[in-house]
């Protein structure tokens, strides 16, 4: 902010409390009330911070809706507990028992009475200056330790000084543990608050997630034994505040000082946690205020494709171990996108590509009018810090909940008809088109993301063995065959298939191999025919899974988990993706003929790149034997595959 903007907005400040000063204190809060309902449909970003703040507490209570109109009412609540902090030099002439009720004050009597001082903890709720009534309440002096305004010292010295005319001695925070130990030291009173921690504060659990909470008020009691009494101030329908003391906080003591400061910390953070639930309007929710939470939650959107849920599964658990590594824990929800209709997504389409233009149509309770009632409302239950989906239909879900939840997207693939500059990440294989927005972050792996790592394999493994108790104990070389299906450009040949299951079943029986194969579902029934006729009682095949006559969830991932070798079609890029990162030895066939025979399409182009590049051997069905003896013979040598660190460090720029 420039000098002109600071002197202007200062100078703005102080005509208003001039004005404010004049009129009576009622008109000056409804004009208070009329500035916040302004303030709500003018500062968007604000608006969406506060949104997102108490999208967090109540997205499995409230409706998208019910949390807009609350988000209103935090707006209102603040504009006033500003006015009345202009209005303080008159309120303390008119006196404030004519606009605070002070409850429980003997609270503060007692806590005295020790001789050890007394921190009065607070947070940013309500309106928290007018709290400095206790200051013409106790015995002794009241103090107030407040943060300094760096960018408008004019401003800071004006609220510094209608704080001492409301009767409270004001701590620089330059000064404040010095000062605030000499008050301690004369059993003074002290006013600090819990909230906004920022970096160095602690993370305590608060609202189902964890916040960064000062620490210093607890430590100074537990260093030198004075009590710490909570205080809440909460706006009355009759246009009068209730001021409450809480009894000073019973303090665990053992000796582990940061155990006995998280645990007090905590105690304290629970106890406004729960005055909060029942009065979230009075909160300033402006901050963010999980922006130090160790917690973070991920939305995974499933637009039904199997394929990509696998891949958006697959980002997600990257995400997971870079949150990981920086000390920060996450918890996922998968959502199912239901179409209330086949046209619903043709409209969605439309209205999302507005919706980048014109930022009214993003509110997220506009997705009831597509989306079918279970689907919206269990993706409205979740307030998510990251958003992962794959493919148009979930790039426009993850777009509405991103802006409307300040979390970060990440969209695999191309997003329709949005532009790619909506989202923070992008990844797009290499092998895809990748005209990416110079503002965004693009990630592009060589294969497509995927969840294929020895874990995986393992229990997948474990998970077929269950199925197929037979392949139990079976020590043989096994030969994992995956056979995809025709595609955009690709179409499987009869004659190829039964070329490619004789060569595979001689290269077993010359070898002493097994042969385990599964199908897709994308596969003809003229190709599952063959396969059956030539496999099923074949004696060195005792795994012939067939995807279209029985579904089993763990065929690819065991198949690959148990395989020392691995055969794949070529037009399957996902599987193709899988057996690489597998780290299998691996061989791609053309289910359509010779590799190079014609112009390179998308799929021949992904496979002939990673054959270049030492990763996979590409093949005829023509050749597959001779090239299954290469590679048990290790005459060829394959390099191992790994983009995760190509996908991770993406990653690592938006945690």
């Amino acid at each position: 902010m420039n000098s002109f903007k600071k002197s202007f907005l200062f100078a703005l400040i102080k005509t208003a409390a001039f004005l404010f000063m004049l009129l009576p204190i009622g008109i000056s809060l409804w004009i208070g009330r009329a500035l916040g309902w302004i303030g709500y449909y003018l500062l968007s970003r604000k608006r969406k911070v506060v949104y997102a703040n108490l999208k967090t507490v109540y997205a499995s209570e409230r409706s998208p809706s019910e949390i807009s109109i609350l988000t209103k009412k935090v707006f209102i609540n603040f504009v006033q507990s500003i006015v009345e902090l202009l209005c303080l030099p008159k309120i303390k002439r008119i006196g404030f028992d004519k606009f605070v009720d002070l409850q429980d004050k003997e609270n503060i009597d007692v806590a005295c009475s020790l001789g050890k001082g007394v921190i009065l903890l607070a947070i940013h709720s309500g309106s928290w200056e007018l709290a400095s009534v206790v200051g013409g309440v106790t015995k002794g002096p009241y103090h107030v330790v407040a943060n300094e305004q760096p960018k408008m010292p004019e401003l800071d010295k004006m609220i510094n000084e209608y704080r001492t005319i409301a009767g409270a001695h004001v701590i620089t925070a330059g000064l404040a543990t010095k000062e605030i130990i000499r008050a301690m030291h004369d059993n003074e009173v002290v006013s600090l608050v819990l909230d906004q921690g920022g970096k160095t504060g602690l993370s305590v659990p608060f609202f189902g997630k964890t916040a960064s909470m000062s620490t210093g008020a607890i430590r100074l009691a537990l260093k030198y034994g004075c009590a710490v009494c909570p205080v809440w101030i909460q706006r009355r329908d009759d246009g009068k505040h209730t001021l409450k003391v809480f009894p000073a906080i019973s303090m665990l003591v053992t000796g582990d000082l940061e155990k006995d400061v998280n645990v007090n910390v905590s105690k304290a953070a629970n106890l406004f946690e729960g005055l909060l639930r029942e009065h979230p309007q009075e909160y300033m929710w402006f901050y963010k205020v999980f922006k130090y939470s160790s917690q973070s939650r991920t939305i995974i959107i499933d637009d039904g494709r199997t394929g990509h849920l696998r891949q958006s599964q697959a980002l997600a658990r990257h995400l997971c171990e870079v949150l990981k590594r920086k000390g920060k824990f996450s918890d996922q929800k998968i959502v199912l996108l239901q179409w209330q209709s086949p046209w619903a997504v043709s409209l969605f389409s439309f209205f999302i590509f507005l919706a980048q233009y014109l930022s009214f149509l993003r509110k997220e309770d506009y997705l009831k009018f597509f989306l079918t009632k279970d689907s919206f409302n269990d993706l409205m239950k979740y307030k998510a810090d990251y958003v992962v989906s794959c493919g148009s239909q979930g790039a426009g879900v993850n777009y509405m909940l991103s802006q409307n939840h300040l979390a970060k997207s990440i969209s695999l693939l191309t997003p329709g008809l949005l532009s790619n500059k909506h989202f923070d990440v992008v990844v797009v294989p290499t092998h895809d088109k990748q005209n990416i927005h110079r503002r965004t972050r693009l990630i592009a792996p060589q294969v497509s993301p995927n969840l294929i790592d020895a874990a995986y394999l393992k229990e997948q493994s474990e998970g077929l063995i269950k199925y197929f108790s037979h392949l139990k104990g079976n020590v043989r070389t096994k030969f994992g065959v995956l056979i995809g299906g025709n595609t955009k450009g690709v179409n499987f040949d009869e004659n190829q298939i039964r070329e490619l299951i004789d060569q595979i079943k001689a290269a077993a029986l010359h070898y002493n191999a097994d042969i385990l194969l599964t199908t897709s579902r994308r596969t003809p029934v003229a190709i599952e025919q063959i396969i059956s006729k030539e496999l099923k009682g074949f004696e060195r095949c005792p795994l012939c899974i067939i995807a279209n006559q029985r579904n089993v969830p763990e065929a690819v991932g065991g198949i690959l988990g148990l395989s020392d070798l691995v055969i794949v079609s070529g037009e399957s890029i996902s599987m193709v993706s899988e057996a690489l990162s597998s780290a299998k030895r691996t061989i791609v066939f053309s289910p359509h003929g010779q590799y190079g025979e014609k112009g390179r399409d998308k799929y021949e182009d992904f496979v002939l790149k990673l054959n270049e590049q030492g990763y996979l051997m590409v093949t005829s069905v023509y050749d597959m034997k001779a090239k299954i003896a290469q590679l048990l013979s290790q005459k060829i040598a394959l390099k191992v595959f790994d983009d995760q660190n190509i996908i991770q460090s993406g990653l690592e720029a938006i945690v």
